[in-house]
């Protein structure tokens, strides 16, 4: 089962390992980068990221479909994970029916960006995707991690601003 999906530019790191994958219970975390999953250096040092007996792959969008609908069924407790909004709009579009629930964190400061929060940047392009999520019913959340001490921050509430 798919329990949680979070966008971070970082993939898997320190603020998974000690948050988000115990507060969750995570067992399995799918990281989907196309350039990730197309370096073997990097992708193995994702792999080998999470704390022990947390199974972690890394795939490629295309590649990353059928291991998606698998612990969308099955009892695994799973994190996705993906650099970029964007990203996850393809996986939407392709598995309209996964969970509609999306944490965004640590996305870099870019020259057409706008700052959101703390180390949350958006670019328009991401701006268009995180648009076409929320319009195709997903609850967008902006927070580092939980218990990050700041107030709820959603997508509907800074939409308009830009």
């Amino acid at each position: 089962m798919i329990v949680f999906i979070r966008c971070d530019d970082r993939l898997i790191h320190g603020q998974c390992q000690t948050k988000i994958i115990p507060l969750n219970k995570i067992t399995r975390v799918i990281g989907v980068d196309d350039a990730t999953a197309a370096n073997p250096m990097l992708k193995r040092i994702f792999e080998m990221a999470a704390p022990q007996g947390v199974k972690v792959t890394v795939h490629s969008v295309a590649d990353a479909l059928t291991p998606i609908r698998k612990c969308m069924i099955n009892d695994k407790r799973t994190l996705i994970i993906t650099r970029r909004p964007s990203t996850l709009l393809k996986i939407y579009k392709a598995i309209p029916d996964l969970m509609k629930t999306i944490n965004v964190a640590n996305m870099p400061k870019e020259k057409d960006g706008f700052w959101v929060r703390r180390d949350i940047w958006v670019n328009e392009e991401e701006l268009a995707a995180l648009k076409e999520l929320d319009a195709l019913g997903a609850t967008i959340q902006f927070q580092q991690f939980p218990g990050d001490g700041q107030p709820e921050l959603y997508f509907k509430d800074i939409q308009n601003q830009h």
